[in-house]
């Protein structure tokens, strides 16, 4: 399956970054570090996993992660997330520390969590205080779900909520809500800025202690959530830089890793 985007983001005065974001065969591109005036990037997905049965027939879905460790830690930049329709969330590496992030909330982001710097992308950005200063080993959800205006799940709203939850005893923080156009449902499971040159190092993800893709739910348009696994996703590996390890398609969920390799 083979999903075409296009993102483009303001970020102030003479400062544009666009995104063009295609998934399939081919690396995708999105959510670039903010580059210097006048430079443009738009950041490889190099690992990324689709699913391969109907989005328009689910209502929600949750991807939890665990933090990988980084050897280039107090260098790297990189991102780990998933495009659920038209908004992407995820973990977003900086030098020094890893924070959540969401990007694509185009129906304004007033309302939004105001621990994350909306204006960073215009329609997005990233996170502080709790959201930030995530730990490797880390275990952290994403949950998508169709809702209505005041937030509440409708399997027939006409918006998407999106919320994390840190597994700190906190229960889920609403993060943005958008409306539904782009019919798209896969994550990227490392996302380089190696297309920016030097001054954005890749992160060297350890294969002992890896990027693992947890667990993923998918809410039923009745309303009932499910674990995934068997052949709901598609594996798209489109550089040396990394590898996926331990797939374990056939457990319930289903779980992966990944790493530099």
């Amino acid at each position: 399956m083979v999903r075409s985007l296009l993102r483009v983001r303001w970020l102030a005065a003479a400062l544009i970054v666009a995104c063009v974001a295609v998934f399939g065969t081919t690396p995708a591109n999105a959510v670039p570090h903010p580059p210097p005036t006048g430079v443009t990037t738009a950041g490889v997905y190099a690992l990324t996993t689709g699913y391969n049965g109907t989005v328009g027939n689910t209502r929600g879905w949750t991807v939890t992660w665990k933090i990988p460790t980084l050897s280039n830690g107090s260098t790297a930049w990189g991102a780990v997330g998933q495009w659920y329709y038209n908004l992407e969330s995820g973990i977003y590496h900086t030098p020094g520390a890893w924070s959540v992030y969401y990007f694509g909330d185009d129906n304004g982001t007033t309302g939004n969590n105001s621990l994350c710097n909306a204006s960073l992308w215009g329609t997005g950005g990233t996170c502080t205080g709790a959201l930030t200063g995530l730990s490797a080993g880390q275990e952290l959800v994403f949950i998508y779900e169709w809702c209505d205006s005041n937030h509440s799940a409708n399997v027939n709203g006409t918006l998407i909520c999106l919320y994390v939850d840190l597994k700190d005893g906190n229960g889920r923080r609403f993060l943005a809500d958008d409306g539904r156009s782009t019919v798209e449902m896969y994550a990227h499971d490392i996302e380089d800025f190696s297309d920016s040159g030097p001054s954005y190092p890749i992160p060297s993800i350890s294969c002992t202690q890896p990027t693992v893709m947890v667990a993923q739910t998918v809410k039923s348009t009745s309303g009932t959530w499910s674990n995934m696994t068997g052949s709901q996703w598609n594996f798209n590996d489109t550089t040396p830089n990394y590898k996926f390890q331990n797939t374990n398609t056939s457990a319930n969920p289903a779980t992966w890793q990944s790493c530099t390799g």
